[in-house]
């Protein structure tokens, strides 16, 4: 897709959708792992094992031929070192965000961490991509405030902020960021199956290490005995890897890296309510308040830079 070309139409409603869908599915991950967690199972290998059944469950589409695929050889090299780098860059995000939980209070990490459409906001307008209008500042404006209410609730008196918590959550940041531009226009010869297929290999093969280094032969502990934890780890791998992260990709082509950025703020408010009704967890009013922030950030967003065309796209997912 042409640079820019998602600042020229009003409203991809498929692409929007796409994006939604993924965030709606990704938060319920939160509640998912926890199941898991109190199986005994680690994080590390819970990441390792969620990507791994995501990308088995994707490559054996491709391998099928249920699904397009190219051969990564006939990649320009442009394509294929991007390619490259958005499998590096989230694979290393979901690693640092592990250090950063053991680092720090997970109400904080993720405060920080869901920053990460300010981030896609400028380095978009830097590459050119992009432009940064007054009311997509005012939709980013929202979105933090939103998140701030949402989030704030998870900090309590104990969630105190350290220079390593913040510097990993800000790393894992800046790799989702990184990620989402690279996505836009990266790889655009790769079809969005095959692309995050690969993509969910190397964050087996990081995480698979990480688990293995940090905890040896005791990754292989009680939980694999346990129905419990195999549901959630399937559940993860389904609805919290592969059906996410091929509509994160699809979206992003279509709707462009910040209008979808935006728009998965949408997961942690999606988590809150699953957590509200699978937990017994209470919403609160100021929850309410921040996610109804967020979902005017998301429409905000979505407004076309003044000057440009403003037809709808309904469907074009």
């Amino acid at each position: 897709m042409a640079s820019g070309s998602g600042e020229r139409r009003a409203i991809d409603v498929g692409g929007l959708l796409k994006v939604l869908a993924a965030a709606s599915a990704l938060g319920t991950l939160g509640p998912v792992a926890a199941l898991a967690y109190g199986e005994g199972l680690e994080p590390a290998t819970f990441s390792a094992l969620r990507a791994g059944i995501g990308a088995a469950i994707l490559g054996a589409l491709v391998l099928s031929r249920r699904q397009p695929s190219i051969g990564l050889a006939r990649l320009a090299p442009r394509q294929r070192a991007l390619l490259v780098a958005a499998v590096a860059v989230n694979g290393l995000m979901n690693l640092v965000l592990f250090f950063a939980f053991g680092a720090m209070a997970v109400g904080l990490v993720m405060v920080i961490f869901y920053c990460y459409p300010v981030l896609v906001a400028l380095i978009s307008t830097a590459l050119g991509r992009e432009r940064l209008t007054p009311v997509r500042v005012l939709a980013l404006a929202f979105a933090c405030a939103g998140l701030a209410l949402v989030l704030g609730s998870q900090l309590g008196p104990q969630a105190h902020a350290t220079a390593a918590g913040v510097a990993l959550a800000g790393i894992a940041a800046a790799c989702h960021a990184v990620y989402l531009v690279a996505i836009r226009g990266g790889f655009d010869d790769v079809p969005a199956v095959q692309a995050t297929s690969l993509v969910l290999a190397g964050g087996l093969a990081i995480s698979g290490t990480a688990a293995i280094v940090l905890q040896g032969a005791g990754v292989a502990g009680e939980w694999i005995a346990s129905p419990v934890a195999w549901a959630a780890i399937l559940c993860a791998g389904t609805v919290g890897a592969a059906l996410p992260k091929v509509w994160v990709i699809g979206g992003v082509r279509l709707i462009g890296s910040t209008r979808a950025a935006v728009a998965m703020l949408m997961e942690p408010v999606v988590a809150v309510v699953v957590a509200a009704l699978a937990l017994g967890q209470e919403l609160t009013e100021l929850e309410l308040a921040g996610g109804a922030a967020i979902l005017v950030a998301v429409v905000l967003a979505q407004l076309p830079s003044r000057g440009s065309p403003g037809r709808v796209a309904v469907g074009a997912g």
